[in-house]
C-alpha cells in the first residue's frame, strides 16, 4: 500500500502542517494529488499517456534537467549575492 505518490503526499502534507511549503514541486511519474500543495510541474518519462504537461524521453534527459535545474539555481543565488 506504499508508493511514490503516498510518501510524496504524505511528506508534503508534513511540510504543509509546518507550514513550510516548497516553491514549486517537480513530480516525475506522479501527479494526481500534488496539485494541493504548490506549484506543480508534472513530468512523465517515455511516450506514453498520461496527464503530465511535460515529457522527457529516458533517464538521462532526466538528469540534464536536474543539472540544468541546479544551475540555473546556482546562478540565481549567485545574481542575488551581487546585486546592490
Amino acid at each position: 500500500g506504499v508508493n511514490k505518490g503516498l510518501v510524496a503526499v504524505r511528506f508534503l502534507a508534513t511540510m504543509r502542517q509546518k507550514e513550510v511549503l516548497p516553491d514549486f514541486v517537480l513530480c516525475i511519474g506522479i501527479i494526481d494529488q500534488m496539485r494541493i500543495f504548490a506549484e506543480v510541474f508534472a513530468c512523465t518519462v517515455g511516450q506514453k499517456p498520461s496527464k503530465a504537461k511535460y515529457y522527457l524521453e529516458d533517464t538521462l534527459e532526466i538528469l540534464r534537467m536536474l543539472q540544468d535545474l541546479a544551475d540555473a539555481s546556482e546562478q540565481s543565488a549567485k545574481n542575488v549575492t551581487q546585486s546592490p
